[in-house]
């Protein structure tokens, strides 16, 4: 596979340097450098309907020597045609040419800078939930140098975007809300984005052990409300958005201290679940095992299917899931990681 040539790229995982390829069948789009935040710099699990939010892109380079006049593209995304980028692009996120930031500072190897874009969502974007109230979207986004005398990237007006061989391009996973989601099976809806008929693979497997609960994931469980951090000092304050370098949480927890559920009369810490879940996908499709389902899409249509988790473990264990969709030759079409905590019956906060 032939990669875009130039030194700026956008992390698919913490540890990413740009210098390699990213593997088949690595999860690419829980990108760390995109995050959401509100005006007040805020880290939010969910956009909310009918506000301002801001999108924040951090770009890395390889390159020692520092690039000036960094943009990038970012677009809100519809991600049932197969794929993200202009071509899916919701309206609200300023359609096929997207919302344009620029990086005010230079950019090197030692150096990163970040872009904001402000979006506010539509009703129109609650697609792809469990219920009325709920959207699910992608965020993309494109990395560029449009001026003389080192150009890089390109800017875009349509197509969609190639996260795995083009390292300008970067893709996260969000979820638009109405109100607070109520607790329900996760639904999504099966594409097919090729012109002929074909069977793909669905599949869902539990990581364990530090994938479980990486850099990222703890970042997402302490935005959740039920989660808080002890032991650290007093929390530091709000970077306004129009100011931000990382995310809230990234910052927190580089001070230490311990993830623990909140509400509770003692602090019960989170952790890597001991035993696994019971959890299955649910499609119109037979099959004997139900965390590998195979599915007959047609073109353009449209097939809905139910991820199912069932757990009784101890307060405070984590279990995170990857759901990727593939072609019988194992091409990833795309997927969600799924991060769930067990709590008590009781707990509500």
């Amino acid at each position: 596979m032939t990669r875009e040539p130039g030194d700026l790229y956008i992390k698919y995982t913490t540890g990413d340097d740009g210098s390699q390829e990213i593997p088949a069948g690595a999860v690419f789009w829980a990108s760390p450098s995109i995050w959401l935040t509100d005006t007040s710099g805020a880290s939010i699990p969910q956009a909310k309907v009918g506000v301002d939010n801001w999108v924040h892109v951090q770009v890395d380079s390889m390159n020692s020597e520092v690039r000036d006049n960094v943009k990038v593209q970012a677009w809100v995304c519809d991600y049932t045609p197969g794929f993200i980028g202009p071509d899916s692009a919701r309206p609200s996120s300023g359609g096929a040419n997207g919302r344009t930031g620029s990086i005010s500072t230079g950019v090197s190897k030692t150096a990163p800078g970040v872009a904001k874009v402000v979006w506010r969502p539509l009703d129109t974007d609650l697609i792809n939930g469990p219920n009325i109230d709920t959207g699910h979207l992608c965020v993309g986004a494109n990395v560029f140098v449009e001026t003389l005398p080192a150009p890089e990237g390109a800017r875009l007006s349509s197509g969609k975007l190639d996260v795995i061989s083009n390292r300008h391009h970067g893709w996260l996973n969000i979820t638009v809300v109405r109100n607070s989601p109520r607790i329900a099976p996760l639904a999504f809806r099966l594409t097919n984005p090729g012109t002929e008929p074909e069977r793909f693979v669905l599949r869902a497997w539990e990581l364990d052990g530090e994938s479980a609960m990486g850099q990222v994931e703890q970042e997402h469980l302490l935005m959740a409300g039920f989660v808080d951090l002890t032991d650290c000092g007093p929390e530091p304050p709000l970077v306004p958005a129009a100011c931000q370098r990382e995310p809230h949480e990234r910052t927190r927890l580089a001070k230490g201290g311990r993830l623990v559920l909140r509400g509770l009369p003692e602090p019960v810490p989170l952790r890597p679940a001991e035993s696994e879940a019971r959890f299955e996908i649910r499609t119109a499709a037979e099959g004997c095992d139900p965390t590998t389902v195979e599915v007959d899409i047609r073109p353009g249509q449209h097939v809905p299917a139910l991820f199912v988790v069932n757990s009784e473990g101890e307060p405070g264990e984590v279990h995170t899931f990857d759901i990727v969709q593939e072609t019988q030759d194992g091409v990833v079409i795309g997927g969600a990681r799924v991060i769930t905590v067990d709590v008590p019956e009781w707990h509500c906060c």
